[in-house]
């Protein structure tokens, strides 16, 4: 079965990551995206640079930007491209 559209976005989503936190870690990442605001390109600084422990306790404040920078960190498996499909999104959800 094919699946729809609507059923393709919906895998899509993740409610803790916007398309802006997409674009932004996309940026970090050298993979296209926009920079953003100071905070957060400290922010995902700070998660680069996190031991497992310390990247749990940011991740209970800002979920979406862990899981994010996971998805885009992890080199391998492709995921990335989910982030550029989600950075493209704005204003679709």
């Amino acid at each position: 079965m094919t699946p729809r559209p609507s059923d393709q976005v919906e895998n899509l989503v993740d409610p803790d990551i916007t398309p802006a936190i997409a674009s932004h870690v996309l940026f970090h990442f050298h993979r296209g995206g926009v920079p953003g605001p100071l905070f957060f390109r400290r922010l995902l600084l700070a998660i680069e640079v996190a031991n497992a422990d310390q990247r749990a306790a940011i991740a209970l404040s800002f979920p979406g930007w862990v899981k994010a920078f996971e998805i885009a960190a992890d080199r391998h498996g492709g995921s990335s491209s989910r982030l550029v499909r989600l950075s493209r999104m704005e204003g679709r959800r």
